[in-house]
């Protein structure tokens, strides 16, 4: 106890170097929490999308590719096959704002079958299946926007050269925000058709349901199977390969958050360092008279280290606290990317980064303190600081 309230008095006798330091450490932390957080989001999100047996059918080019609607009722029709519905982004401005809520085209008469998790009112799902310019939102997203049953709803087509005047017939409950706004294909489509614009007949992807979510990669080879030799290949893979192929279009992000983390901690260590060597040099004499009333070297080494690691570990809770905080505003601003709050996804991770401020600690403290410990009391008393 004695050892930690003298450590204590160490840190605040110099407040603002220590003050730095440790702001050093928790603002490059929390940076680090951002970026680990945003991976382990990502594995929860395929965690949770394996729950639910779920596959993606999408053209074998990506995106630039067809999936034509016809392809909806073949794979309905396929053995394994719960339900399937299409899934077409449409990627629609909002009055003023650009594409500020994921907007899907889909088949009403499917899509609650496909995502069974996600519940509406009969009365509501009833009155969106008998309205062609009809559309259900998310309860989040209607709340966030104040949006009641009957709102008009326009949006300013983006990639489609065809505008949509969406009623709103209804709100769904899911698990997660999913920030979204479903609307019919069919309404898109003939929208299309009327205007003679290219997309029309483009199912976009198809979102299958699995009788037995164990028999996801003999479905998915049988569907890709079925369509290989046609003017559209598919591509199927389950969901949460599905989700995870988005982080890959940014390249490896897992070796860049590794280097990001590595290089950052590096930085700190020498921050950490500089900050622990200036302490030690205007202590010499401090130190030679605690050698001298009977402290042992390995008291001074286990000081001096617990005083590095206490710096840096209050940086790092520091740090961990602003990312989380950061991590969850995030969540509440854009569901859509960052579907899952902090409390959902606690886990080894954010051990793993207060063990990155421990280990900053040491690393930054060992020579300083093993300068300490070898110091001769003679020399020490004959320094002049």
């Amino acid at each position: 106890m004695q050892v930690l309230i003298y450590i204590w008095r160490n840190l605040k006798r110099n407040k603002l170097r220590s003050m730095l330091t440790i702001l050093s450490v928790g603002f490059s932390l929390a940076l680090m929490t951002v970026l680990h957080g945003y991976m382990a989001m990502q594995g929860e999100w395929g965690k949770e999308a394996e729950k639910h047996g779920r596959i993606v059918v999408m053209n074998s080019q990506g995106f630039s590719g067809t999936v034509p609607i016809a392809y909806v009722d073949r794979i309905r029709g396929m053995p394994g096959i719960d339900a399937a519905t299409p899934y077409a982004w449409y990627g629609g401005n909002y009055k003023e704002e650009q594409m500020p809520f994921a907007q899907f085209a889909t088949d009403p008469n499917a899509v609650f079958n496909v995502w069974d998790e996600y519940h509406i009112d009969p009365a509501e799902l009833a009155a969106w299946r008998s309205t062609r310019s009809g559309c259900v939102v998310d309860r989040r997203l209607a709340a966030k926007r104040k949006w009641k049953i009957g709102e008009k709803i326009p949006l300013q087509g983006t990639f489609y050269p065809f505008n949509l005047d969406l009623v709103l017939c209804g709100m769904f409950d899911s698990p997660k925000n999913t920030d979204s706004l479903w609307f019919h294909w069919q309404y898109l489509d003939e929208g299309l058709k009327a205007m003679n614009a290219p997309g029309s007949g483009n199912a976009g992807t198809i979102f299958a349901k699995l009788a037995r979510a164990e028999a996801t990669s003999g479905v998915a080879q049988a569907i890709d199977d079925r369509f290989v030799s046609s003017e559209n290949p598919t591509r199927t893979q389950t969901e949460a390969a599905f989700a995870q192929m988005f982080a890959d279009m940014l390249g490896n992000i897992q070796d860049y958050i590794r280097n990001i983390g590595l290089a950052v901690a590096f930085s700190l260590t020498l921050v950490a360092a500089n900050a622990m060597a200036m302490s030690m040099r205007e202590r010499t004499t401090e130190i030679a008279v605690l050698k001298a009333i009977g402290f042992s070297r390995l008291r001074v080494l286990v000081t001096v280290l617990g005083e590095s690691c206490w710096m840096t570990l209050l940086g790092g809770t520091l740090g961990v606290a602003i990312g989380c905080l950061c991590l969850q505003l995030l969540h509440q601003i854009n569901s859509q990317f960052f579907p899952f709050a902090i409390h959902e996804m606690l886990g080894a991770w954010l051990l793993y980064l207060f063990a990155i401020s421990a280990g900053i600690g040491v690393a930054s403290g060992v020579v300083p303190a093993v300068r300490a410990a070898q110091l001769s009391v003679i020399d020490g008393l004959r320094r002049v600081v």
